[in-house]
């Protein structure tokens, strides 16, 4: 359960709308007290994973700071878009770090007025809770008119999405000049510089703007080579003349938080999966084989082990090696252990070495009794390895299309797991931004022979000759 859950499920009644003589607040979900780990507090990020949100609703995110009254609110309709990290930036407060601030989620048309808000909190004695602590940055800063200076420029500026490697530092943000027309932005990093060539629309700023329209067209996004730790500016030219800003660049937000609930709730899954596969063998006594069950060291795991309640355990591999029973080509499956002849039939991380998994996806249902289950387990995002034979990557959909009802089986189960970021060695344009979304180390399937497949219903050819040529290149590893 998120964060976001937790605290919704402390309310007593967290769906139901409160009305009060300062106004109404449209079904508040979350009412709580926060730290803030920064000054000049400017953003936060909720996990939306598991709260009582309505689809198709806006969520309204306020935030107020009872010391001063001063307060922030954030309205959010095609929220359903964020997974789990719920970003949600404001300008920035003149708070200190460790100061406490109150923060309210509500769905709604209209968002809830502060007052009514503030009146709640001291309704069900808010300050009384002990705060709790969200991942929160000074990512918003402003630079105004240098004392005693008429013609400085004022800009505002937000940095969402930062991050540096050892190459260089991506931005990912906004900037402009209140009433004057932003025409330019150039990124320094020391003595490197990037010019930003188009700006992004960022319509959800006209809620703190609302006075100058232009600040729709103030997005940016830049990858800027350069040794990190450098002093950055930011350059900005506008109808009104130019001006140079140091920044102070937030925390990296791929650093601060690499493994997430969203992360443990999908290995939840793949081991609940798997554990359901090798239950079922246990306690229907069944004939499983394994694709792939030679050991070639410390990387190999003695699956047997785990179906003691097995009728029987046949290792298959195109090598004979300690762990194998049968030496023979995986696509050929039924063959080796004839039609009908086990009831169950997995792989780890084997299938991406096979040059042809439709035939053998149409082979293991040949090879399957009625009623048969299949679990394979294979990469999605992970390094060439066992040159030349490794062909493929999968996603849960690939795999359930493999295995699906196309080659006769009914799919029980599929997912993504291990989450992880990737560093294009290309920088620019759309891969730079490529490590701020996180991508799946590998993909899983559960399914259950549901009909009979004849023969030729894959028709994509299979020259066996060849395939047995291409896995003598497979590497053989001395078992240690």
């Amino acid at each position: 359960m998120s964060l976001l859950a937790r605290i919704a499920a402390r309310l007593p009644e967290p769906a139901q709308p409160f009305v009060h003589r300062l106004g109404h607040i449209p079904r508040l979900i979350v009412a709580e007290r926060f730290m803030a780990e920064t000054g000049g507090l400017a953003s936060i990020r909720l996990d939306l994973q598991g709260a009582p949100l309505t689809a198709g609703r806006p969520v309204t995110v306020s935030v107020v700071q009872p010391a001063t009254g001063d307060s922030r609110q954030l309205s959010v309709r095609d929220w359903t878009l964020f997974r789990n990290s719920f970003p949600v930036p404001f300008p920035a407060f003149a708070n200190e770090a460790g100061d406490v601030f109150h923060l309210f989620v509500t769905q709604g048309e209209t968002p809830p007025a502060t007052a009514a808000l503030a009146a709640h909190a001291r309704r069900i004695g808010l300050d009384a809770r002990p705060p709790v602590v969200l991942p929160s940055a000074s990512t918003f800063g402003m630079a105004r008119a240098l004392p005693g200076s008429d013609d400085a420029l004022p800009v505002a500026y937000g940095i969402d999405v930062f991050w540096c490697d050892k190459h260089g530092m991506y931005f990912e943000g906004w900037i402009h000049c209140h009433q004057h027309r932003l025409s330019g932005l150039r990124i320094r990093v020391g003595d490197d510089v990037y010019d930003v060539p188009e700006f992004r629309r960022r319509e959800d700023l006209l809620a703190f703007y609302p006075d100058h329209p232009h600040v729709v067209d103030s997005g940016f996004v830049g990858y800027v080579q350069g040794r990190p730790g450098q002093p950055v500016h930011f350059e900005v030219t506008s109808d009104a003349g130019s001006r140079s800003i140091p920044i102070e660049l937030p925390k990296s937000t791929l650093l601060k938080e690499p493994w997430t609930e969203y992360q443990h709730d999908t290995i939840n899954d793949f081991v609940h999966t798997l554990g359901r596969f090798v239950t079922e063998v246990n306690e229907r006594n069944l004939v499983v084989a394994e694709i792939g069950s030679r050991h070639v060291g410390e990387a190999s795991e003695n699956m047997r082990n785990y179906f003691t309640g097995a009728k029987r355990y046949v290792g298959i591999d195109i090598h004979a090696a300690p762990g194998v029973d049968v030496v023979g080509d995986a696509h050929a499956l039924d063959r080796l252990v004839g039609q009908g002849g086990i009831d169950a039939v997995f792989s780890l991380s084997v299938i991406e070495h096979l040059a042809c998994p439709w035939v053998l996806a149409a082979a293991s249902n040949r090879a399957l009794s009625m009623g048969g289950i299949v679990f394979h387990s294979a990469p999605q995002t992970y390094p060439l390895h066992e040159t030349p034979n490794d062909f493929w990557r999968y996603s849960d959909e690939g795999l359930k299309v493999l295995f699906g009802p196309a080659t006769g089986f009914e799919v029980i189960a599929a997912g993504m797991v291990n989450v992880m970021h990737m560093y294009p060695e290309e920088r620019r344009g759309v891969f730079a931004s490529v490590p701020i979304n996180p991508g799946y180390g590998n993909a899983f399937i559960l399914a259950r022979k549901v009909r009979d497949l004849p023969d030729g219903a894959v028709a994509w050819p299979m020259d066996f000759d060849e395939s047995r040529d291409r896995a003598a290149q497979y590497p053989v590893r001395p078992a240690t």
